[in-house]
């Protein structure tokens, strides 16, 4: 049974977006009758399985976090860089839990996360012990006199992600539990041969899920964030982070498409600030024109899609503008918009207001084309009143 009251034995698990690390924390009901986990690993190997069936974790709430992660680092000036598990990672090993080996999720999005303490601890280390690079220890990462000035945050996986069950098979226990004492007859306590594997079953991610890690630095920091990018990227290439990296778990290398996917996120998001700068300084433009209201978003538009230059863009434009100005109820500025509206008229047919229906030759062509006809004869109609 469950470890709840016996009113609440059969709580719902969704079958997609639940909190897994709930349930795989506080739901274990692998117990025997006195309340004991059994020994063997069938009943822990079960409960693990429980959270590795599909891939954890929500899309949409997953990207917004990380959305909102890059866009703070973003005003910090600080940088992000995913990287892809090239073998089992696992966090959160030392965490107590019935089947001896913990986990640890994130506490409202509900998957396994690097908490940036063990980020920072990973790449000083790294820094410390292995880096060919000297850095300034204290100035990075600080100690019992100073702050750092990097400020590190939890990584956190950019998708859902596909969890699965490991086996470590331990022969020593006795050894570690008793080796400090004297060797008992039987050899039970020394670290020997003989002695039986015992599976022990845990919970580790996948090899192939993508991970956001990010750093950046305190105001007024003196530090060269790239430099900081490339030792994290080192360290998380060839020391790996989590538990049993001496194993090789744990060990990241770049993700070629969540590279792209960024880049191409970056440039769009640099784009849309452009784009925002251009109106900004547009309608600033059309105050100072004397210009407001419809007429000054007429002319944002004008400047924006570059109707001077481009009479096409302006002809497929003209129409849509056409049918807001006769929606509008103030006579003057349908007045004012279709004189606006007019300057480009003429810009590109010159005359074309005067004498739309202008016709040239033996055979009476028409001067002007059907569709800038149109736009000339419906903007008169304001115009002339």
């Amino acid at each position: 049974m469950l470890p709840l009251h016996k009113d609440a034995q059969n709580p719902i698990r969704e079958k997609e977006g639940f909190h897994a690390g709930l349930w795989f924390d506080r739901f274990f009901d692998r117990y025997d009758s006195n309340w004991k986990v059994p020994k063997d690993e069938k009943g822990k190997l079960n409960w693990i399985d429980s959270v590795t069936k599909n891939p954890l974790g929500n899309k949409e709430k997953l990207e917004a976090f990380s959305n909102r992660q890059q866009r703070l680092l973003a005003s910090m000036e600080g940088s992000t860089l995913i990287l892809c598990s090239e073998w089992h990672f696992v966090t959160g090993m030392g965490n107590n839990h019935p089947v001896e080996n913990g986990f640890a999720w994130h506490p409202t999005l509900g998957v396994p996360y690097l908490t940036g303490a063990a980020v920072k601890g990973m790449l000083k280390a790294w820094c410390k012990v292995w880096s060919e690079d000297k850095v300034d220890l204290k100035q990075w990462f600080g100690d019992t006199e100073q702050r750092g000035e990097l400020i590190f945050f939890d990584a956190i996986p950019t998708e859902p992600v596909s969890l699965k069950a490991d086996i470590m098979t331990p022969h020593y226990g006795k050894w570690y539990e008793e080796g400090d004492k004297a060797p008992k007859t039987d050899g039970s306590n020394l670290p020997a041969d003989w002695h039986d594997p015992v599976p022990v079953p845990f919970l580790v991610v996948d090899k192939g899920q993508s991970f956001q890690f990010s750093v950046a630095k305190t105001t007024g920091s003196s530090i060269v964030l790239s430099e900081v990018v490339e030792s994290l990227t080192e360290a998380l290439q060839w020391i790996g982070a989590g538990a049993k990296t001496a194993a090789g778990y744990g060990r990241f290398s770049e993700d070629e498409k969540a590279k792209l996917t960024r880049e191409k996120q970056q440039k769009e998001a640099e784009q849309a600030r452009q784009a925002e700068n251009e109106a900004q300084a547009l309608a600033q433009a059309a105050e100072e024109s004397g210009l407001s209201g419809f007429v000054a978003e007429l002319y944002i538009h004008a400047q924006q899609a570059n109707w001077n230059s481009d009479k096409g863009a302006f002809i497929r434009d003209a129409g849509h503008w056409i049918e807001k100005i006769e929606e509008l109820d103030d006579v003057d500025q349908q007045q004012e918009a279709a004189k606006f509206l007019a300057r480009f008229v003429e810009l590109h047919d010159k005359g074309i207001l005067a004498n739309p229906n202008k016709s040239s030759g033996k055979k009476n062509k028409a001067v002007y084309k059907p569709n800038s006809i149109k736009l000339a004869v419906a903007l008169n109609k304001w115009i002339q009143l």
